[in-house]
């Protein structure tokens, strides 16, 4: 619904063009030390302020949704497994993220988006997970496939017509067409295309359109995938955008993966209606090649909150703050070149004097110009944008060009400065080169790419890295992997593997391995805790060696496997169960800044049961139970989630959250504790838009010891070992959002 807060960078370890971005600069000596222990202490249960943001931007094609976060987030489950007009998908965050508040998170949609999407929303769920719930306009197929690098989700999607699928996101090869010909000569099939291809050019798309369907009626062969596109594409530049559709179909059929599936996905959004009917210049009412469409939100959100430790309160507003935001987008389909162009911009206003929200109250997520040659395959982009593959990760100011050199390898070059927040004027003090390669189609299904990626800090050399990633989609079924190594400081700063596998009797087997570094190994880092802001200072004062070690000690790593299995039961029931696996290291005491104690190593196990259309229809219900042990503290907690409709377009979700902190652990010093947060959310759809309030209550208490010399409560510097806290959080929000 809006974009509600002033910066989507965290201070502690947001996200930027390479994973998580190194924290701000910290002037006075051990804050970063006291920021660690509060968050492990707090938790969720602290004030949500910009860096909390986790959903960056959406994109919305006809055959796909894609969500990109500012950190990494791992996928868990989903529900239903594969149809319906409400998909939920639960995400686990990993190092590099924020800690969890209860507060959601939305995005502006716009009206008759070719996915036909209605509305997305990040919520709370079973203990640190979040939820992210997506309403669609009608019955769809979906497939859930985890972007490289964690930061982004693709939702592969298929419309449905009444109880039959069609447009399948991962059917079985089902020619519309037999072969009626012998298959010639390479010879001749080369000669072929070559004459169809002048074709085109000339704008003869008669005989275009003779010369591929030629080609289309022999078996199998090098050329086929390539002419089944442009047959379609010669259709669509005569006017015949009835038959246009169905060949950009048949190519979706038989091509999933294919080496043009985003674009023939962009053409068929161009043709097509959310019923799937056919009408010129979507978007367009007079028929134009022109189409626009944005969005345009406000919501206003209170944070009223009491702290009450070791016996003395303290009372006082989180934030209190009007957050508009506009989402334009322009766009030009032309004969040989398409032109795109979007906006996304923002404005907070702080009714408060406490400047929570930073110092630049205009935001700009999104900015670019972009330029695609249909015919030369190749694709130009300059200007704020973001990506969420081929090594870079995050948003950044900057150009990119991506060329198909042929249907099975894809160059792309990328360079340009990683943001740390969303202020229109931004500091370019880092400059970033990336060189990527893409295999596509290297067996069925699997996709292969690599990378080399240079950064440098006011002319220093600030990383160099090098990675590859593998993607693996085929038949409900994917594996992603990814790899990235320093060469500058010899490290692994990620290795990934991503798994979702459709099991016989509907099951489905999820997983994650995840080794990383947060933030990624750069000489940037070593300016953490140091009270100069100036890197070539610090290095003609300690030498490059020198800061190099200081930027690794900087640089902690972290671990987490899981492993889990869901299975519908019935039709309106899905269980799934999960256990997990995660340690955080710690970081030694060097160059002045205090040590960071390791999180230790936790052990959890959580089993969720999700169903719709219990009691009316069109409902959502989640009931989740988990238990996880670190280092002696045991926590168990429970989460309830109800989402009723009212009529067609009013919803009421009631939800319910507990926790309880047992033991004692000598990391963090936590030792008893429990934490409860009820809170309602409520939306009414209209023609264009959506209305949506929330409102919410938490209260936390827990005891904590920490190592002597450490003092924790400001109000007695000479106590050293005990906390006593109490927390008391009211919040509530009203916003809207209109789309066009």
């Amino acid at each position: 619904m809006t974009l509600r807060v002033v910066s989507a960078r965290s201070a502690t370890g947001g996200q930027g063009p390479r994973g998580p971005i190194a924290p701000a600069y910290v002037k006075e000596r051990g804050r970063w030390l006291r920021t660690c222990i509060a968050a492990a202490l707090l938790g969720g249960a602290g004030v949500a302020t910009a860096a909390d943001r986790v959903l960056d931007q959406l994109s919305t094609e006809t055959g796909s949704v894609v969500i990109q976060f500012n950190c990494p987030m791992s996928y868990v489950s989903n529900y239903p497994l594969r149809s319906g007009d409400e998909l939920r998908i639960e995400l686990q965050p990993l190092p590099g993220c924020a800690a969890p508040s209860a507060l959601g998170e939305t995005l502006p949609v716009p009206k008759d988006n070719p996915a036909g999407l209605v509305d997305l929303r990040l919520d709370q769920s079973l203990g640190a997970r979040r939820a992210l719930i997506l309403h669609f306009a009608r019955r769809v197929d979906f497939l859930i496939r985890p972007r490289s690098g964690l930061t982004g989700i693709e939702i592969v999607l298929a419309r449905r017509a009444g109880r039959s699928s069609v447009e399948p996101a991962e059917a079985p090869v089902r020619p519309s067409r037999a072969p009626s010909r012998a298959l010639p000569s390479q010879e001749e099939l080369d000669k072929l295309m070559a004459d169809a291809r002048t074709a085109m050019q000339d704008r003869d798309y008669d005989a275009a359109i003779r010369l591929y369907t030629k080609l289309l009626e022999y078996p199998e062969h090098t050329g086929r995938a390539q002419a089944q596109e442009y047959l379609g594409l010669a259709r669509e530049r005569k006017g015949q955008l009835a038959q246009a559709k169905l060949e950009y179909q048949e190519y979706l059929r038989r091509y999933p993966d294919g080496a043009d599936a985003e674009a023939v996905k962009q053409r068929l959004a161009a043709i097509i209606t959310l019923e799937g009917a056919t009408k010129p210049g979507a978007g367009a009412p007079d028929g134009s090649r022109w189409q626009w469409s944005g969005a345009v939100a406000q919501e206003y959100r209170h944070d009223q909150n009491s702290l009450v430790s070791n016996g003395t309160a303290t009372d006082g507003i989180g934030q209190s703050a009007v957050d508009s935001n506009v989402d334009l987008q322009v766009q030009r389909r032309g004969d040989v070149y398409d032109f795109r162009s979007r906006i996304y911009a923002g404005y907070l206003h702080d009714m408060t004097d406490v400047g929570a929200f930073g110092t630049s109250p205009v935001r700009l997520p999104q900015a670019y110009v972009e330029v695609d040659n249909t015919q030369s395959h190749w694709v130009s982009r300059l200007g704020r944008q973001s990506q969420s593959t081929g090594g870079v990760y995050g948003t950044y100011d900057g150009g990119y060009f991506g060329w198909l050199v042929t249907p099975g390898l894809r160059l792309g070059v990328a360079a340009g400065s990683p943001i740390e927040t969303y202020a229109a004027s931004a500091d370019h003090s880092r400059v970033f080169a990336n060189l990527s390669a893409e295999f596509l189609g290297v067996a069925p299904g699997l996709d292969l790419s690599g990378y080399l990626f240079q950064q440098n800090y006011s002319g220093v050399l600030d990383a160099r890295e090098i990675g590859m990633e593998a993607r693996y989609y085929r038949n409900g079924r994917s594996l992603v992997g990814q790899l990235n190594y320093d060469v500058t400081f010899h490290v692994l700063n990620a290795a990934t593997v991503l798994l979702s596998w459709a099991l016989p009797d509907r099951w489905v087997l999820t997983g994650i391995g995840d080794h990383r570094r947060s933030p990624f190994a750069a000489t940037y880092n070593a300016l953490i805790g140091q009270p100069t802001t100036a890197l070539d200072s610090l290095i003609q004062t300690l030498g490059i060696d020198a800061v190099h070690a200081l930027a690794l000690d900087r640089s902690i790593t972290s671990d987490t496997a899981s492993l889990g299995l869901q299975r519908p039961i019935g039709e309106r029931l899905q269980w799934g169960a999960d256990m997990s696996f995660s340690r955080t290291g710690g970081a030694p005491a060097s160059g002045g800044v205090a040590a960071v104690p390791s999180s230790g190593s936790a052990i959890s196990f959580s089993t969720q049961l999700l169903g719709g259309g219990w009691l009316v229809d069109g409902d959502m219900n989640t009931v989740g139970l988990a238990y996880s042990t670190r280092a002696g503290t045991k926590v168990a907690s429970t989460y309830g989630s109800l989402r009723y409709p009212i009529g067609n377009s009013f919803r009421i979700g009631p939800r319910l959250q507990l926790s309880h902190t047992s033991g004692s652990d000598p990391n963090t010093g936590t030792t008893a504790g429990w934490a409860a947060s009820p809170s309602l959310l409520a939306d009414w759809r209209f023609r264009r838009g959506l209305v949506q309030f929330e409102t919410g209550y938490e209260r936390a208490a827990f005891d904590a010891s920490l190592p002597p010399g450490v003092p924790i409560d400001p109000n007695n510097p000479n106590n050293t070992t005990t906390l006593n806290q109490t927390t008391k959080r009211f919040w509530f929000s009203l916003g809207y959002n209109v789309s066009f």
